[in-house]
């Protein structure tokens, strides 16, 4: 596997790079955030500051930090309210919050045909489908609706979260039956199911999350929408994140950063031979971000 570490870039050509950097777009969970999504600690668990003490820097530097996330607006809400920050793509890519203090935000549908003056919201488009009533009855006990942080799915506005353990051609057999501008995602293996819940796995199957989405939504696209609508250079662009969906971001940003625990993606391989715009960070998670932020800081500051 190419193990191109930040760290080990010619210094000229890292300064170069990073010193361009004015926008972040970076991914949460298993990226930015620690374990339980705590800003305070390591990714051992120990008590640390390096994660708000760097957040703080690149916003004395003048970089803005976007979260890119799957998460939903009621979440997001708060992450960003607590770090300070003003904007965020929420849902895989489906909410552009372009100014929290102005409140201006759009959905974004990609290539699923929507307008906001039909009244609905696209959640409650994909559930007008039909096709959700099918995925909750025909896997009892082996899928149900994700269970946002006690909240329900029903705070979803563009994707569906669900969780559980279910043939995936299967799942995408019932969409395309139903002829719906719709996308099936797997979003990985769950760490561990919140309660309440109907889920009844057999032994050792961990289960997954996954999302009904419309057709062609990421979050790559979603950051080439939200660049144009407020203005954005792409080539003042960064992106991090671990994860698959976070590797759709490298061809909408100038830059792309991979925490070291993104190595054990099976994609990995693959996406950084075929992205000379994609690099490592030394460290896994949040230890990873920092490692990186702190280049960026280091490089931006040099430029100025």
């Amino acid at each position: 596997m190419p193990r191109t570490f930040l760290a080990d870039v010619e210094p000229g050509e890292l300064q170069r790079r990073l010193s361009q950097v004015r926008y972040v777009f970076t991914d949460l969970d298993g990226t930015m955030m620690g374990p339980g999504s705590c800003v305070l600690m390591n990714p051992d668990g120990t008590p640390s500051l390096d994660f708000v003490e760097t957040l703080l820097a690149l916003k004395r530097a003048g970089v803005e930090v976007i979260p890119c996330s799957g998460r939903n607006r009621a979440m997001l809400h708060e992450d960003t309210r607590v770090l300070g920050l003003n904007s965020w793509i929420g849902e895989m890519g489906g909410i552009l919050m372009l100014d929290c203090s102005e409140s201006r935000w759009e959905y974004f549908t990609a290539d699923m045909p929507f307008n906001p003056a039909w009244g609905y919201s696209p959640h409650e488009c994909i559930e007008a489908t039909g096709i959700l009533d099918e995925f909750s009855t025909r896997w009892p006990g082996l899928l149900e609706y994700h269970n946002d942080m006690a909240n329900g799915y029903k705070y979803r506005e563009v994707t569906v979260g669900l969780r559980g353990e279910i043939p995936d051609e299967e799942a995408r057999e019932i969409i395309r039956a139903s002829g719906a501008e719709l996308d099936w995602a797997d979003n990985g293996f769950l760490n561990y199911i919140s309660a309440p819940t109907t889920l009844k796995l057999p032994e050792g199957v961990r289960g997954r999350a996954f999302n009904i989405m419309p057709r062609g939504l990421n979050k790559g696209r979603a950051i080439e929408r939200f660049c144009r609508l407020r203005g954005i250079d792409l080539a003042e662009t960064l992106s991090i994140g671990d994860a698959t969906s976070d590797f759709l971001m490298a061809d909408y940003t100038h830059t792309f950063i991979a925490v070291e625990n993104a190595l054990k993606n099976p994609d990995a391989e693959a996406f950084l031979k075929s992205h000379d715009n994609a690099f490592i960070a030394r460290g896994k998670t949040v230890a990873g971000w920092v490692n990186a932020m702190r280049m960026v800081v280091d490089a931006v500051q040099g430029g100025c």
